[in-house]
């Protein structure tokens, strides 16, 4: 399938913020129990955009390191109540 130019694979988004902290993420990963890209906030340092933390999570996802368990709303006030992947460490 032809890619437009406005879409973007994951690999394009790849920023250096990703690859500094998904050694701190996978490190995290037994502690978290079941967390949402929100939970994330507060626990790794902050990126140049919130929505980094969404392709960290992508990441993690696709590097196998977590899987998703379900959904939930946001509980970030700016988030407007946004349904959020829920997300578990795999063993």
């Amino acid at each position: 399938m032809p890619r437009h130019e406005y879409q973007l694979e994951l690999a394009d988004l790849r920023r250096p913020w990703v690859d500094e902290v998904m050694p701190t993420l996978a490190a995290l990963l037994p502690g978290l129990g079941e967390f949402t890209a929100d939970d994330l906030h507060g626990k790794l340092p902050e990126p140049e955009h919130h929505n980094w933390y969404g392709v960290l999570v992508a990441c993690a996802r696709n590097a196998g390191l977590i899987e998703r368990v379900g959904a939930r709303p946001s509980k970030r006030p700016e988030a407007n109540g946004r349904w959020l992947a829920v997300w578990k460490g795999k063993q």
